[in-house]
């Protein structure tokens, strides 16, 4: 599929830092296609056609689509669209692909590190190094151990690649429950606390969805083991916060791995803050040197039909209608 013109929209200060690496990418990906970057509304000629715009999940993305005619395909660089769905947008017959999958190793390899992180206690002897504290215990190893991953597409799929050779038994849960290689059983969505009373350590890689909105909630984190582990890189609203805070105070879980929340940056005030059982990380998992390659190379990629719900396809493509 090829384009004459282009819209790439993004926060002014990311598009000042990536301007010329997403110019090298653009030409070297779209050859042909004649691409405008603009980081507010003001600065997209009023009137003027794009077949396509690449674009986040922007506050003032309706601003900015209200100045062109209608684009033949909208494409976010984001792996899902919760934000665009709740904005009020005349979408019909325009194609909205995502960048689901671009990061899916990304993602995987954080999770990996952030379970390696917690077992292996990392984050408590740096804290105990900048206190020049000698403290020795007793560690914990991945052999053995039981790994849930709520979520078998993209992400699921590579985290439980790369959790096998460590010797986990996997189990996960997905809304199309199906035999996967390394994965013992596959639960339904309406089970997932059947998944979190069964593992050792529970990873949440789901889009955010009605479905799986609040879908970690108090009687989900009730049901998880002593010692037990949240990885969370999907959304922070697929889990109830307050009751994770409470959770966590009573002990279990024990720890989690946090980088995605229901408000971003995470305020000041937040509990997870003073929380030394919580690793929190600025929604990078996903964010490396290859991301922006990965995404054009998924913008070019004939669009396909995805599914909707917790399991994702490479790139998913929506139309209002549907």
């Amino acid at each position: 599929m090829t384009y004459r013109n282009a819209l790439f929209l993004q926060k002014p200060d990311v598009l000042d830092r990536q301007r010329t690496h997403l110019e090298e990418l653009s030409a070297r990906c779209l050859p042909g296609t004649v691409c405008l970057f603009a980081g507010s509304p003001e600065e997209i000629p009023a009137g003027e056609a794009f077949d396509l715009v690449i674009t986040p999940q922007l506050d003032w993305l309706p601003e900015a689509l209200a100045r062109i005619p209608r684009p033949e395909r909208i494409h976010l660089t984001s792996s899902g669209r919760d934000i665009l769905d709740e904005m009020d947008l005349d979408l019909e017959d325009i194609a909205v692909t995502t960048s689901s999958g671009v990061n899916a190793v990304a993602i995987a390899e954080y999770v990996i590190g952030g379970i390696l992180v917690h077992v292996k206690q990392f984050h408590r002897f740096r804290d105990q190094q900048r206190k020049r504290e000698w403290q020795r215990t007793w560690l914990s190893e991945l052999t053995g151990a039981r790994l849930g991953i709520v979520g078998l597409g993209n992400i699921g799929t590579r985290v439980v690649e790369r959790a096998r050779p460590f010797g986990l038994t996997i189990r996960g849960c997905d809304v199309r429950p199906r035999d996967l290689e390394g994965v013992e059983k596959v639960y339904g969505v309406g089970d997932v606390g059947d998944l979190a009373a069964w593992c050792d350590i529970l990873v949440l890689s789901v889009p955010l969805t009605p479905q799986t909105n609040g879908l970690v909630d108090a009687g989900v984190l009730g049901r998880m083991r002593p010692g037990s582990l949240l990885v969370n890189v999907s959304r922070g609203p697929v889990v109830d916060e307050p009751a994770l805070v409470e959770a966590l105070r009573s002990g279990i879980p024990a720890g989690a791995i946090l980088d995605v929340f229901g408000e971003e940056p995470l305020p000041p005030d937040h509990p997870f803050w003073a929380m030394p059982q919580v690793v929190i990380t600025p929604h990078v998992a996903g964010t490396t040197q290859r991301y922006m390659e990965n995404m054009f190379a998924a913008i070019v990629r004939e669009p396909v039909q995805g599914p909707s719900g917790i399991h994702q396809d490479p790139v998913t493509i929506s139309r209002a209608q549907d």
